[in-house]
């Protein structure tokens, strides 16, 4: 399938029920499992779980070229839609946009912070612009940041969101909104909204009756794996008598 015909099949599934379940894979290893899964219909990739098996921290802090390459790496190992979390761009949104594009990924979150604090409405509504003009095939999730900031609450990120998607972005992404947030985000937001799933969210089930088009983890599924290995291997060492004697 070529990029502007999985574009708009990701962008399709914004749309309508069933709600969309985006795992979010951190390499090609990871991406090939997910994808093997009983209805995985598209992937996401984590800014945070890519960055760190690069031997990197999040928030922008990994070279733009590894970030994209392994984005489109993801994208080339699997059959499904792959959007990217390309953080706010790495310094040229449309550069960046345009890479992953051409590397055959076909979305893309992008942030409207930066340095902590949120970046002016206006400024991101410019951005999103130049994005969807240079790459308009791009499904653009547009995060709203006010709950991280701890900037406002469902009415700013309301604002925010719904100017984006004015602005021509597919996807609003309230991220860490609080659970009690989501039924009235979803009354007062114009278009699909992306829940961040975490410790106290409603079931999937929940989520759906709500109206929220689709749920991603972020790193938290690296986090997890990450986890159940130490577990595993910590398991095993602690069995293992370092005071044993050695070999004469």
């Amino acid at each position: 399938m070529d990029p502007e015909s999985k574009a708009e099949l990701l962008r399709s599934f914004h749309q309508a029920p069933p709600i969309l379940v985006l795992p979010n894979a951190w390499d090609v290893g990871s991406a090939q499992a997910l994808a093997a899964l009983p209805g995985c219909r598209a992937l996401a990739t984590t800014s945070g779980g890519v960055a760190r098996s690069l031997g990197y921290e999040d928030g922008e802090q990994a070279p733009v070229e590894e970030m994209v390459r392994m984005a489109g790496r993801i994208a080339a190992a699997v059959d499904v839609p792959v959007t990217a979390d390309l953080e706010r761009g790495y310094g040229d949104w449309v550069a960046t946009a345009q890479a992953a594009w051409n590397a055959g990924v076909v979305g893309m979150n992008f942030e409207d912070s930066t340095g902590g604090a949120l970046v002016d409405v206006d400024t991101q509504v410019a951005a999103i612009r130049e994005l969807k003009e240079a790459v308009p095939g791009l499904v653009l999730n547009a995060r709203v940041d006010v709950f991280l900031r701890k900037a406002g609450g469902v009415d700013e990120a309301a604002e925010r969101a719904n100017a984006y998607l004015t602005a021509g972005a597919d996807c609003a992404y309230p991220i860490f909104c609080p659970p009690e947030t989501v039924a009235p985000l979803v009354d007062a937001i114009r278009g699909p909204i992306n829940v961040l799933l975490g410790r106290g969210m409603q079931s999937m089930q929940e989520l759906e009756q709500l109206g929220v088009a689709r749920v991603t983890w972020g790193s938290g599924l690296a986090q997890l794996a990450y986890d159940e290995a130490a577990r595993v291997a910590a398991s095993s060492l602690s069995s293992v008598s370092l005071t044993a004697s050695p070999p004469a």
